[in-house]
């Protein structure tokens, strides 16, 4: 009797927690724009030698009051518009754009230390059709003042 229990209550949660993602994004109350705190331009340059070529590429994080925009290595690139919102949970910001092109929503997770900064994409969704779960590789980046002050004029 017990391993009859112990394995239902094993399985209505596996089964209980599949679903609840979905409605626990729904009911998220999100700030318009963008979070002051990571305003500006963050990013990793990585360079590459393969025998006599050099392969410079870049991820980045631009983020200013009502854009955004994403670019990672991985192949991933997100433009965020007049969708732009926000929220925050135990230090880590949950950001949430718009990518008109593709009449997609992004959610990509941020979490800040100093002027480091970690980024990772965990959802899409397309209006009409549920929140999709994505496990996107985390991207660690650095604060570049330079092009900060230029994009925060």
């Amino acid at each position: 009797m017990n391993k009859f229990v112990t394995g239902a209550v094993v399985v209505l949660g596996m089964v209980g927690s599949l679903g609840w993602g979905t409605t626990a994004q729904a009911k998220t109350q999100w700030t318009a724009g963008s979070p002051k705190q990571l305003r500006g331009a963050w990013v990793q340059l990585r360079v590459k030698h393969i025998g006599t070529d050099t392969d410079v590429s870049a991820n980045a994080l631009m983020l200013a009051k009502d854009s955004v925009t994403v670019m990672t290595g991985f192949g991933d690139q997100a433009y965020g518009g007049k969708h732009l919102a926000y929220h925050v949970k135990r230090g880590t910001y949950y950001l949430r754009d718009y990518f008109d092109v593709e009449k997609t929503w992004n959610y990509t997770k941020i979490t800040r230390h100093g002027k480091k900064l970690t980024l990772q994409e965990y959802g899409k969704r397309k209006p009409g059709k549920p929140f999709q779960q994505v496990t996107a590789k985390a991207v660690h980046l650095k604060y570049n003042a330079k092009a900060s002050a230029v994009l925060l004029k």
